[in-house]
């Protein structure tokens, strides 16, 4: 369908959009995605009741966003990087780890 190196673009593509996801909906140093803060500011709310008891909005927005980038990254990539999936799926959850320091120790040097 695709000739190989717009195959190669496309993952690469959706690689993007996979790493955009994680900035937008991970949580960050003040323990919010910017997502959240975003639909806060609308007036949606993150969550659809008080207190956090409730659906968390950002989820189904994010989750089958990244799971749709991983999906068609590996289907592009794969021939050129047969691990794409593994490496993707250990590369959201060391993101989602170290992201929370990444966005504190940046504040950080911003405030000096």
């Amino acid at each position: 369908m695709f000739k190989r190196e717009n195959q190669v673009s496309m993952g690469w593509l959706w690689i993007a959009v996979l790493f955009v996801v994680l900035i937008l909906g991970c949580n960050h140093l003040y323990g919010h995605s910017l997502l959240d803060s975003f639909l806060n500011y609308i007036g949606i709310g993150s969550w659809s009741k008080d207190k956090q008891l409730g659906w968390h909005i950002t989820s189904f927005f994010t989750i089958p966003l990244i799971l749709i980038s991983m999906f068609q990254s590996t289907r592009h990539l794969k021939k050129k990087c047969p691990h794409i999936f593994m490496t993707l799926f250990i590369y959201t959850m060391v993101w989602s780890a170290v992201y929370p320091d990444l966005t504190e120790w940046i504040v950080s040097l911003v405030e000096y």
